[in-house]
């Protein structure tokens, strides 16, 4: 029989700086018309129902994110270069945050934008740098798993939502889109990053690229839906990297052994996320309180709640 040829494919040449700084330019344009576009319009208050109110402005930053992503890696852009852009976006990302700014709401604005666009390259390069790092399907798989658990981890012990607004771990979660950034609903960092990983690996590794998206982008609408469904938030990085798997699963082959050591990977990583959790919470408890979760449910079945007092009881319901 004829040797399979090994995986990773190799990559074409990278492209010249022109286009790579035009497609850099098109990426952080289409960041600013999207913020513009949900900054201009009226915010989904008081008339809004919870798909509006939700479900597209969490499906526009998914696809967003995947759209800038595929833009920046058409670009081929040589290791070093991604990595020193990586670096680079995350320092600004992280000066941004921890800034809290005092001046006008014009000022604001474009600060909030800055934060916006540095986070979102920040999780693509990032993402993109490590799917690099993925050689076959079953490091693929463990990847898989482990961004799972360490979603499932994030979102239970509700990291981002515990600090104040300047702490570096508020970058975990997005503050866009407007209605729903500054509640657990609103994407995190993870997802972005994950996603961005996902489709580089799947483009080196050969995968049916669009297969792959629509299966990731099906994947967080699944979860959207759960969270109006339950009114709960959702764990977004298992039904999304199930839906990538789905799309790459004519080509997906992995041994037994490898299989064994994924599952083995992720649940290890998820005990030692909790035990580190747990330390954390011995010697510096965080008090959150919340009314008993019975009433909360009532209150956010009636009919006269808002969009916005739905989406903060999403954030209680929580486990």
């Amino acid at each position: 029989m004829p040797a399979v040829r090994a995986r990773p494919f190799p990559d074409p040449p990278p492209a010249c700086a022109a286009e790579i700084s035009g497609r850099a330019a098109l990426a952080l344009a289409l960041i600013a018309l999207a913020f513009a576009l949900s900054t201009l319009r009226d915010p989904p208050g008081e008339s809004a129902g919870l798909f509006e109110g939700l479900l597209l402005p969490r499906m526009g930053a998914f696809a967003l994110a995947a759209l800038v992503a595929g833009l920046l890696q058409g670009a081929r852009l040589k290791n070093p270069v991604l990595l020193g852009g990586a670096v680079l976006a995350l320092f600004a990302a992280l000066m941004l945050q921890t800034t809290a700014p005092s001046y006008g709401a014009g000022l604001r604005l474009v600060h909030d934008l800055g934060l916006l666009e540095t986070s979102l390259l920040t999780a693509v390069l990032w993402g993109t740098w490590l799917g690099r790092r993925v050689t076959g399907p079953g490091p693929l798989l463990a990847v898989v798993l482990c961004a799972s658990a360490g979603d499932a981890w994030m979102n239970l012990a509700q990291v981002p939502e515990a600090v104040n607004e300047t702490h570096p771990l508020r970058l975990l979660r997005l503050g866009w889109p407007p209605g729903v950034g500054a509640q657990g609903a609103a994407p995190s960092l993870l997802d972005m990053l994950f996603l961005s990983l996902y489709l580089e690996a799947a483009r080196r590794l050969r995968f049916h690229l669009p297969s792959v998206v629509l299966g990731a982008l099906a994947g967080y609408a699944v979860a959207s839906l759960l969270s109006l469904a339950t009114l709960r938030v959702m764990l977004a990085l298992p039904l999304v990297s199930l839906g990538v798997l789905l799309g790459a699963w004519p080509e997906f082959r992995c041994t037994g052994k490898e299989v064994l050591l994924a599952f083995t990977l992720a649940v290890t990583l998820f005990l030692v996320l909790k035990g580190c959790g747990y330390l954390r919470q011995q010697f510096h408890p965080v008090p959150v309180p919340r009314p008993p979760p019975f009433q909360l449910k009532l209150v956010a079945q009636a009919h006269d709640v808002t969009v916005r007092e739905r989406l903060a009881l999403l954030v209680m319901l929580k486990t």
